[in-house]
């Protein structure tokens, strides 16, 4: 297969991320192996050819594998790294994902290429221009005449996409369909809205991955009333005392927000930054994007756990030395301590995976901002997130945030008598959970 010999920042981005949603995918698939549960070892198969694809796309096998790792290192050695090349922020999480263990990428390699499974061709990314296909009134034909369903409307209007699709086809959830809500692996590993959603979006052509997090909590959202009734039970804190409570909110009460954007032809939307007046064309981010940007949110806590290692031993040393109360045996138990903190640290700083702090609002706007003054380049478009003004970074992430469409969360909640009465209100938290206490 015909590849560049470098991958670039964002295929290394893309690489890491891929590489991570397969490995989980593996392990679900292992587990199911062990029940003899081959629907959902089906299900997950499915799921995984997009993942798959990806991965041939970027070249990922023994021989390419073979040849970037030859490439970093003579970038290394030769001080000339992308990140002493582009700018002075220190090597980008990207990049570092990219020299990771020889050992431990051969063994995800070897399980790829393990797999009697032939990709498919990557029908959509996360900045495709074919975010969701277009619909024809035909397509309902195609749908099982038994099949119970209802056409939803979406609460993007469909302005977030390329095709301005603003209803979807849901089917009613069955009894089959409860064999995911009881599956405790697929929670664990965060895959069984996923599978809901391949399940029960009836046209075959929407990528629920495409879908933006304000549309899929609509369609959850239907599913679970409709399904198991209006009555949601909660557990709330109350504000005054910190006392915790049950109570029950009812579905029907949370309606669409109102949204006024209006997405140009690739489902993108633009604002102009009030500071340097510069131009920017964003778009809001999909269930694939919210993955992906999860994912990189552990890959740099880990890489911060140097950091967080170092700065507990030193506080241990610190107690230590003041605490009058410890003999000497004790002092000598903890320095022993300490010292096996501080070699662990070491240990980690070796791999190169060493990180000071979380860079989730950078990581944030690299995958939200699509163009800087009609410039699509992704490096341009880095450097340019990197100087921005904090006046401008938090303006654009605040008009981001209060125009996202969605459903208006917000509920007021009744406090027992026992609590003082009364009410407060407060945001429901929706999420990958919302069947747990069905299950």
């Amino acid at each position: 297969m015909e590849r560049k010999n470098i991958l670039t920042e964002e295929e290394e981005k893309q690489l890491k991320m891929a590489l991570a949603t397969n490995e989980m995918y593996e392990k679900t698939k292992e587990e199911a192996k062990l029940r003899g549960d081959t629907k959902t070892i089906e299900q997950v198969e499915l799921a995984q050819k997009d993942i798959l694809a990806q991965l041939e796309k970027l070249g990922y096998n023994n021989e390419a594998n073979k040849e970037k790792q030859a490439n970093l290192q003579s970038k290394k050695s030769s001080g000339t790294s992308l990140a002493s090349k582009k700018n002075n922020y220190g090597k980008s999480i990207y990049e570092r994902l990219a020299e990771e263990k020889e050992r431990e990428k051969e063994k995800k390699i070897e399980k790829i290429e393990s797999m009697d499974i032939k990709p498919e061709p990557i029908g959509t990314e996360s900045n495709s221009d074919e975010i969701i296909p277009n619909i024809s009134q035909s397509m309902y034909n195609d749908i099982d005449p038994d099949t119970q369903y209802d056409l939803l409307p979406l609460p993007s209007n469909g302005e977030c996409y390329r095709n301005k699709i603003s209803r979807v086809p849901v089917g009613y959830l069955t009894a089959y369909d409860e064999n995911l809500l009881l599956s405790p692996n697929l929670y664990r590993d965060g895959l069984v809205i996923d599978f809901l959603l391949k399940n029960k979006i009836l046209n075959e052509d929407i990528n629920p991955d495409e879908l933006v997090k304000g549309d899929v909590d609509a369609i959850i959202l239907w599913l679970r009333a409709t399904s198991y009734g209006i009555d949601y039970p909660v557990t709330v804190t109350d504000p005054d005392s910190g006392e915790k409570f049950d109570a029950i909110v009812d579905l029907s009460k949370f309606k669409p927000k109102e949204f006024k954007l209006k997405g140009d032809e690739n489902g993108y939307f633009t604002y102009i930054l009030p500071h340097t007046k510069a131009e920017v064309k964003f778009r809001y981010l999909t269930r694939k994007d919210e993955r992906d940007l999860d994912t990189l949110s552990r890959i740099e806590n880990k890489a911060m756990r140097s950091q967080d290692i170092k700065e507990m031993s030193k506080k241990l040393k610190n107690l230590m030395e003041s605490d009058k109360m410890l003999d000497i045996k004790d002092k000598q138990y903890f320095l022993e301590v300490t010292r096996k903190m501080e070699k662990w640290a070491s240990d980690i700083d070796k791999t190169g995976d060493t990180l000071e702090f979380n860079k989730f609002i950078t990581n944030t706007l690299e995958m939200q901002i699509m163009a800087i003054n009609g410039n699509y380049d992704k490096e341009y478009i880095r450097e340019k997130i990197m100087k921005m003004p904090a006046s401008d970074s938090i303006k654009l992430r605040t008009y981001i945030l209060e125009n996202e469409p969605g459903i208006d969360f917000r509920v007021t909640i009744q406090k027992p008598e026992n609590l003082g009465g009364g009410s407060f209100e407060t945001f429901l938290e929706w999420g990958d959970f919302v069947f747990w206490s069905i299950a």
